[in-house]
């Protein structure tokens, strides 16, 4: 991201001047910076510099949590009132920075607190319309295919595992985030203040993004039995789990670390071993539920 620009795409917000930037590490698919505007008020803001606009099931989920009561923080409209605004070749969103930092190593209470959140999420993303998952399995052959030696023998073994199942459609649906990696939530004195970046948001098996936390906060973060069972636990209070999704929560986590394997072979910005290491060992025995409920 070249910084020096910033100054002209943060006038179509007339938050004032640009008084700081400076650029954000995390991610893949974005630009991000950490800017700083005059006002008044004085603010801190994340300025992300896209491709593509945020989709309409990204906007959706988001209004839906915010007006829920859950801390999503939402794009600022411009002065145009526009949340994306074009400037030059980039399309720009401007959203407040929510107080709180990303934990490298969560705790139980930290897991039970992301599975409380993340049911009532779905509570409320379940009944609104979405795109199917972009990431389908002609997607998931694709990127196999191009994948080799000892990689290739777990990814499609893993991919075989998920045709056969149907991509968990037969589960509940609903809208999710998909990629409620550690860092897109936000914690301060072990309370979450931020769930952010919703670029992955579409229709899909709610298991699926439990799935995705357990991959993440659990198995890829050196946790163990209590985290899960935490996870799972606070998961509970909010929305127990049906029978069927209690049987496939296995294939949900294959699931999980198999689209995020491919969309780090996809896009090399990351290593996708730890996963492929954690597809190979759930190849012969998934793990069971871990949950009370």
């Amino acid at each position: 991201m070249d910084l020096s620009k910033l100054s002209e795409v943060v006038e179509a917000w007339d938050r004032g001047a640009l008084l700081e930037a400076q650029a954000i590490a995390l991610g893949i698919e974005n630009r991000n910076a950490f800017v700083t505007l005059a006002g008044p008020p004085l603010q801190r803001w994340v300025l992300t510099l896209r491709d593509a606009p945020p989709t309409e099931d990204a906007l959706g989920l988001m209004t839906a949590l915010a007006d829920g009561g859950l801390p999503v923080p939402l794009p600022e409209p411009g002065r145009d009132g526009l949340t994306t605004q074009h400037v030059h070749n980039d399309l720009a969103v401007l959203i407040p920075v929510v107080p709180g930092a990303h934990l490298s190593h969560p705790d139980a209470n930290a897991l039970f607190a992301l599975g409380q959140i993340l049911g009532q999420a779905h509570r409320l993303g379940r009944d609104l319309p979405g795109r199917p998952h972009p990431r389908n399995l002609p997607w998931m052959t694709a990127i196999v295919e191009s994948a080799e030696g000892e990689a290739r023998s777990v990814l499609d073994h893993a991919l075989s595992r998920q045709a056969s199942w149907a991509l968990g459609e037969a589960l509940p649906q609903g809208l999710v985030h998909g990629d409620l990696f550690r860092d897109n939530v936000l914690f301060q004195d072990g309370q979450i203040t931020g769930l952010i970046d919703f670029d992955h948001t579409a229709r899909g098996p709610l298991l699926f993004d439990l799935a995705v936390v357990a991959l993440d906060w659990v198995y890829l973060a050196g946790g163990g039995d209590a985290e899960l069972a935490a996870l799972a636990n606070g998961y509970a209070t909010v929305r127990p789990l049906e029978e069927g999704e209690r049987e496939a929560w296995g294939s949900a986590l294959g699931l999980a670390g198999l689209r995020f394997a491919l969309s780090r072979i996809a896009a090399p910005k990351k290593d996708p071993a730890p996963i492929i290491a954690w597809l190979a060992r759930w190849a012969d025995a998934p793990p069971p539920w871990p949950g009370k409920g």
